[in-house]
């Protein structure tokens, strides 16, 4: 009988895993060996992605504090849940303001703007995964000024990704 339980307790329990897994992803960061983009190459084939800028409010190429890079091949829909303003880069006049805005003297994105305390963080480039541990594309954004909470594939073709904001100067 204690058999019966043990054995009822562990299907359950397999049962809620693979019920609660859903169809969630992660953002991975990325090592220096392991780094399937930098920044700079994401800059030289900007072309081969759909990119959205997440600004403080109306959109101000100075006021980015986050650019998605979603790979075109996938033809992804993307649903952006979070404050602040998302924006399609339509053209290249539209990237060529974005870094003229937010790119070092020495052609590094930095999108330093939206937080003052410098040596405090720094632009990194991370993976957007999804469930399948499929590659979508990538966000770059200056640590201590948001976090993203969730990536879920919502169906075939339309990935969601949740995110936060801090304050400017601010963090967890």
């Amino acid at each position: 009988m204690k058999q019966i339980k043990y054995v009822s307790l562990i299907l359950i329990l397999v049962f809620l895993a693979t019920g609660c897994s859903g169809n969630y992803g992660t953002i991975k960061n990325q090592s220096e060996s392991e780094s399937k983009a930098t920044k700079r190459e994401l800059i030289d084939n900007w072309s081969d992605y759909d990119i959205w800028l997440i600004n403080g409010g109306a959109y101000e190429p100075s006021d980015i504090y986050a650019i998605i890079f979603l790979t075109k091949n996938d033809h992804m829909e993307l649903i952006l849940e979070g404050s602040g303003s998302k924006v399609k880069v339509k053209d290249q006049d539209m990237w060529t303001e974005v870094l003229k805005e937010n790119t070092t003297s020495d052609g590094e994105l930095s999108l330093v703007m939206v937080n003052q305390n410098a040596g405090r963080s720094s632009t990194g480039v991370q993976e957007i995964r999804g469930p399948d541990n499929q590659l979508y594309g990538f966000i770059v954004y200056q640590e201590w000024t948001m976090e993203v909470d969730r990536v879920e594939l919502v169906d075939d073709n339309t990935l969601r990704l949740s995110y936060k904001r801090y304050p400017r100067g601010g963090g967890p």
